[in-house]
């Protein structure tokens, strides 16, 4: 198999899918009109809209995997996104009339991605809310986030797969210097203590929540 510049999952028929995030799904009419033309540039005949705020190329053939990565960079450069694992934002204080007043989710997104990035935890799932109902479903996230009047909240270990969970609140009224001094200490105790690909409710289970809180909260 070729070597492909970034992560690609391979379908039955031999073709590829390319997920992007291009401003964590804010993006501009131009955007998709842009999307379009490489499509067909590409012989691509199926986009998708991910739950996690994606746009995939769903059948793109091998020997196009490459170079229609190389025009996605020239089109959107640092506005592609790719963090180890999923962050998912919600339509934030900009949009949404009961995100809380002052809370940048947009701004901790890319905060977790740059932190992600300096970590080996495996794939972590991250929602960011605005707002305690939780549009990013950041409860059944690896982390959760949520803002209120007093400050971010924080959850860890939930999940949405095969055996789902509810994360469990780790600390809240946070501010935001203090929202991502603990997330780091979280990433680093995921890739210190997870068993090769293990999820992080998994790895919860096996060594108990009172474990990890040592560890972070210390």
């Amino acid at each position: 198999m070729e070597q492909f510049k970034h992560h690609v999952s391979q379908h039955r028929d031999g073709t590829y899918s390319l997920g992007i995030s291009i401003d964590q799904g804010y993006m501009t009419p131009e955007d998709f009109t842009t999307l379009s033309d490489l499509a067909k540039k590409y012989g691509v005949t199926t986009l998708m809209a991910t739950t996690a705020k994606k746009i995939s190329f769903m059948d793109v053939k091998e020997e196009n995997v490459n170079p229609l990565w190389e025009d996605l960079e020239q089109a959107f450069g640092s506005r592609l996104c790719f963090p180890k694992g999923k962050v998912i934002v919600c339509p934030g204080s900009r949009f949404c009339k009961f995100a809380t007043p002052g809370r940048d989710n947009h701004a901790i997104g890319r905060e977790v991605e740059r932190i992600s990035k300096a970590h080996d935890a495996g794939k972590v799932k991250v929602g960011v809310s605005c707002c305690p109902l939780g549009c990013a479903m950041p409860r059944v996230r690896d982390l959760g986030i949520l803002a209120t009047a007093r400050g971010w909240m924080l959850t860890i270990g939930g999940n949405g797969g095969a055996k789902p969970g509810v994360g469990e609140v780790i600390a809240q009224d946070l501010t935001e210097e203090e929202l991502l001094a603990l997330l780091d200490k979280v990433y680093q105790y995921f890739q210190e203590n997870k068993n090769g690909k293990e999820r992080t409710i998994r790895t919860v289970e096996r060594l108990g929540i009172d474990h990890l809180k040592a560890a972070i909260l210390k």
